[in-house]
């Protein structure tokens, strides 16, 4: 069984897989993110993703909404991670599904900005937080992006925009005003498909779709994508780079591109 996430969910597939008592290895991918799923008659007995094992890997793809997936049956996990039942565990993801579509109303994107509120005179009270939540607050800046603070935290995108969605609800945080930058010139066809080049030589033929979901990221189109914003797509495709190696030399390749392009 194979597939893409764009047209079946995380949800749905694994229902399909326990539902048929399935032995095997269920593989997700999403740009070079892989989340590997073990069952055996039925029951998810192991899982990995790229932050670690157990329940917290099944959950990991939950936000998703592009990728594909293979069911194939191989041998076994040697590692028995999982402890919850599958229905639990189904019943779990419908529910962060739910959750999730409450936060994309909020937070749309990994690339929001975040700012601490501006509090309207005392607190009635004592305000108890997480120390999760206060994680997440002491890398608000007005600056950093949810998919940058996530980073910094070394926590899962989807649990840093949850905490997020929280602290905005309770009027702790607040989305920073976007400052709007005038329009100057524009990334040229050319100059575009090299760097798509340059990264096709290390990630293959996914780099193209790379490029264009970081462009719709920044808010833009390949078309009219300003050459102010080239540096940060430069940025933010540097890092679905896994292979520290790779990302090294795409960087170097890149970084004569530029150079030549700002001498021409």
């Amino acid at each position: 069984m194979q597939g893409n996430l764009s047209e079946i969910n995380l949800s749905e597939i694994l229902s399909l897989a326990t539902g048929g008592k399935k032995s095997g290895l269920l593989t997700l991918r999403h740009g070079n993110e892989t989340v590997e799923v073990f069952l055996l008659d039925g029951e998810i007995v192991h899982a990995t993703c790229p932050i670690g094992e157990g329940e917290k890997a099944i959950y990991y793809p939950v936000t998703w909404g592009e990728g594909s997936f293979t069911l194939e049956s191989r041998e076994l996990a040697h590692a028995t991670t999982i402890q919850k039942k599958s229905d639990q565990i189904l019943e779990d993801l419908r529910s962060m599904s739910r959750e999730w579509e409450n936060i994309l109303e909020v937070i749309p994107s990994g690339h929001c900005i975040f700012q601490l509120a501006d509090l309207a005179g005392e607190p009635n009270g004592p305000i108890t937080i997480p120390h999760a939540a206060w994680r997440v607050l002491s890398k608000i800046d007005g600056r950093r992006s949810v998919q940058e603070v996530a980073g910094a935290l070394k926590a899962p995108y989807a649990q840093t925009a949850k905490i997020l969605f929280n602290l905005c609800k309770s009027g702790l945080v607040a989305v920073a005003p976007t400052v709007a930058q005038p329009q100057g010139a524009l990334v040229s066809a050319g100059l575009l498909a090299r760097l798509e080049g340059h990264l096709t030589e290390v990630m293959g033929p996914i780099a193209p779709f790379v490029v264009r979901d970081q462009i719709r990221a920044l808010g833009e189109s390949q078309e009219k994508l300003p050459q102010a914003k080239l540096e940060e797509l430069v940025g933010l495709v540097s890092r679905e780079i896994s292979d520290a190696k790779l990302r090294a030399q795409f960087e170097a390749a890149v970084a004569r591109e530029l150079a030549s392009f700002k001498r021409s």
